[in-house]
Parts: structure tokens; sequence; C-alpha cells
């Protein structure tokens, strides 16, 4: 089955993966889904039941803080700053779901949407600026960053739709944005310039999911055989980072400041994905996770988040310094759990697929966990 566009929201939204039980709760027959890490090492994650309800909350120093919601049942969890501010969606009464912060002083709080019902926040920054997207009064979806003060509407490029996944300390955002003939295009917007297209990545579909302080970009890029390569792109050149002997597909999920870029890989042939890191020029697999390998975010002191499985054990873990560390307390977990889990992957693939071919705003359907 070829991946589309969106494959590299598997990274985004599966991140990290675990049956799990201690002092964060859970069973058997829940899994804990690690989402981001600041520097203080305060971490968001989500639950998720074995019926698929989830809920956000935040770790930090060895306490658990529920995200809430808005009236409704579920939430999920995109990403931290260092000052402790988390973004993501929570559901309201009504079903639909809104963009939030929230810190454990001041609670959670509902960011606006652009004239329609549900918004998703996707990144923060350390000045607390949130980018995401959110629906509009005509009923598409758009980019949008949020400055606490305002949300300014990052629009498209001809087309419909539009998302944001990054943004920098600078407000340089990165993202998507669709064209008038229908191909889904990375973007890089910077204030007092505008959006424009990261050039040099093929004439179809791409996607911008990270930029670092320094404005370099990474995200993937469909090729003339419809794989997809993961890229990076430094403002003056892009660069095609390849992917596994030369099949399969790779996809870029993250940057830190000092230029190490981490994704996932796909081999024809095999079923999961391998996280790699790219330094240096070179791309490096980290097959330490064992054979369900997610990688989601890397801090500029080297430390990655991902998912493994480790014989009979699924956990949220990071690997750090080259030592793979968990994120919790795992307890082990039978196969039929872990196969549950891969056959869970599979289908977001699918949906995913699903959703740029037929245009479908997949960010409703699969809860707004994009990012």
């Amino acid at each position: 089955m070829r991946r589309a566009l969106h494959a590299i929201a598997l990274t985004a939204m599966l991140c990290a993966s675990g049956a799990h039980a201690g002092p964060f709760g859970g069973s058997m027959f829940e899994s804990i889904v690690a989402k981001d890490m600041n520097a203080s090492g305060d971490t968001v994650l989500e639950s998720i039941t074995g019926y698929g309800a989830r809920q956000a909350f935040l770790r930090s120093g060895g306490q658990r803080y529920d995200i809430g919601t808005f009236g409704g049942e579920e939430s999920t969890a995109a990403a931290i700053n260092n000052a402790g501010v988390v973004t993501g969606s929570a559901q309201a009464a009504d079903y639909t779901w809104h963009a939030y912060r929230f810190d454990k002083r001041n609670g959670l709080r509902e960011l606006d949407t652009l004239g329609g019902a549900s918004s998703a926040g996707t990144a923060i920054n350390e000045q607390g600026h949130i980018v995401g997207h959110a629906d509009t009064y005509d009923g598409a979806y758009h980019a949008y960053i949020d400055t606490g003060i305002t949300m300014l509407d990052l629009g498209t490029f001809g087309g419909k739709n539009s998302y944001a996944l990054g943004i920098n300390a600078h407000d340089a955002v990165v993202g998507a944005a669709d064209r008038a003939n229908g191909f889904r295009r990375a973007f890089i917007y910077k204030p007092g310039i505008g959006k424009i297209e990261i050039p040099d990545v093929g004439d179809r579909h791409s996607v911008a999911m990270a930029v670092n302080d320094h404005g370099v970009v990474v995200g993937t890029m469909q090729m003339p055989d419809r794989s997809w390569h993961a890229f990076s792109y430094d403002g003056v050149r892009t660069t095609d980072l390849g992917v596994m002997m030369n099949r399969g597909n790779s996809f870029a999920t993250a940057i830190n400041n000092n230029g190490d870029i981490i994704g996932n890989v796909r081999v024809w042939g095999r079923d999961a994905p391998l996280a790699f890191v790219y330094s240096k020029g070179q791309m490096q697999v980290r097959d330490s996770f064992g054979r369900f390998d997610l990688a989601r975010r890397i801090t500029d002191d080297g430390q990655i988040i991902g998912a493994g499985a480790m014989a009979r054990q699924m956990r949220a873990a990071r690997v750090a310094h080259n030592q793979l560390e968990s994120i919790g307390w795992p307890e082990p977990v039978d196969m039929l759990t872990c196969a549950f889990l891969a056959v869970l992957a599979t289908f977001f693939l699918y949906k995913i697929r699903e959703h740029l071919r037929q245009g479908i705003d997949f960010s409703k359907r699969l809860m707004l966990s994009i990012a």
C-alpha cells in the first residue's frame, strides 16, 4: 500500500505507544502515548483506553496533571514549551474539538477558531505562540498562528485547506497548504515576509513538519515514482535525505538547534517503521527500540522521544546518548496487544492516504491529533 502525504502524521499521532501500569494508572488494556518533552523533562502524554478514548495529561516533577476537556470526553496533547505551556485539542460537549493552551497555574484555556466550529493546536514556541489549523466559516480549515492576542489566518496557495505543524523562536511557521490544482505544498511563513513554498521539493505533494531556531526546515516530499523522501531546507538549498537501501519511504519529523534531524523510514518488505537520526550528512537507523519504532521529537541535548516494542513490552520511551530509557513504568503486554497496536498504525496510514486522495479533513476524523 502506497503511503500518502500524511504518512508522516503517523509519527505525529502515534509518536510513542506503550501498555502501562504505575503512578499514571492504566492497565493491560491502556496505552500511554508520549507526545513531547521540554528541557526540564516535563512530558505531555495521552492515555488511550482499549476502546480508543484519549485523555491528555502532563507529567511534571513526578506528578500527573490532567489537562481536561471543554465538556466533552476526550483530549489530545501536541507540544510543550520550556515554560511548561501545553497545546493540543480538547473536545466540547457538542463533540467539536478546540485548540487550547494549558499550564499548571492557569489550567485549560480555549483558543478561537477562524469562523468555523473546530480547531487544533499542533506546536508552541518559547513566547507561547501557538500554531495549528482551524475551521473557517466556509467549511475549509486553514493554518493559523495565535499570539495570545490575535489569531492570524495563514491562508493557502489558491486551494481549500492548509495546516501548520511547526514554529520556531522567531515565529517562523511551517506546514502545508493546498494549491488550486489540488497538490498540497510545504510552506514556510515568516513575519513581515509572508508565506512561500519550500523550493525544489518536486511538483507533487510535500509537507514541512518542523523548523529550528536557525530557520532550517524538515519535512517530506513525494517523488516522481510516488515514494516519499525526507528533506531539509536551509533557506538556500533543499537536500533530499534519501531512503534506506534505495527503496521504501522516509519521513522527517523534527530537527533540533544543532541540526540533528529525526524521522522514520519504511523499507519495502518490512512491516514496521524504523527511526533514524540524520546528522553530519549521514542517516543512521535506530533499531534499539525494536520492531515497532517511531521517532517524534529531538531536544537540543539529543534526547529522542519515540515508541518501541521490546521483546514482549510496548513502551513510551526516549533515547538519550544511545541509551534507551523508559518514560513511565511499562508492564509486559501479550503479543495480541502488540499486534493490535501494529494494526492500529496500519489503519491510521490507510485513513491518511484516503484523506489525501479524497480531500477529507482527516484532522477531524482522527480527532484533530496531527502534529
